[in-house]
């Protein structure tokens, strides 16, 4: 392995797979730590509040810091939070993630709000394990008057314990997209945006 100084770890699959810990992985990290390294996890789920993450790993044993948790749901919430300020957002999210972006002052609206369409500015897709139809349904109506499109993540898939993939936030958009034609602006990985909001959270240098 070539010596940088920082080093972004993929998470499902790579440092876990669900909730079980993947061989090796404490180890390589706190091997990295030891020798002065900068550590980021890097994951294109969107579905959680950053903060469960710091949670998860502390069960399993790994030690982190909010800094070092890169994802999706956090790049894209940062850009609704400096870029979208004033406007009203229709999300297709978990609970734990629209909260997440309520505490960050966000605008946020969801199926269960009673608002006027000609209300809402932006729909923004992520990773939704508690998706319904009714979710659906209004991202399409929205969708159909040309308001703003986000999404977190461009990945169809992802995996789980005994080699089970499951629908991720792209595979929502693609059933929106066949009713709409409308595809969104992705901010996860490999878009640049999420790895320039990983190098300010570690300060950090491309090179």
């Amino acid at each position: 392995m070539k010596d940088y100084k920082g080093y972004l770890f993929d998470i499902d699959g790579t440092i876990v797979l669900g909730d079980v810990l993947i061989p090796g992985a404490k180890e390589k990290i706190e091997e990295l730590r030891k020798c002065g390294k900068k550590i980021g996890f890097y994951t294109n789920n969107s579905s959680k509040n950053p903060k469960s993450y710091i949670e998860k790993f502390t069960k399993l044993g790994i030690k982190t810091e909010l800094k070092e948790i890169i994802t999706a749901g956090g790049v894209l919430a940062d850009y609704l939070k400096n870029s979208c300020k004033d406007k009203k957002i229709f999300m297709v999210g978990t609970k734990d993630y629209k909260n997440y972006c309520k505490d960050l002052e966000i605008q946020i609206l969801d199926e269960n709000d009673e608002f006027d369409f000609s209300e809402i500015d932006i729909v923004v897709v992520t990773l939704d394990s508690e998706l319904s139809y009714k979710k659906l349904e209004i991202a399409c109506k929205l969708l159909h008057r040309n308001v703003e499109y986000l999404a977190a993540n461009e990945d169809l898939v992802y995996p789980v314990e005994d080699g089970v993939f499951l629908p991720d936030c792209r595979a929502i958009c693609n059933i929106i997209e066949l009713c709409t034609k409308k595809i969104p602006k992705y901010f996860g990985k490999p878009k640049k945006a999420m790895l320039d909001y990983a190098l300010r959270n570690l300060n950090l240098l491309k090179d």
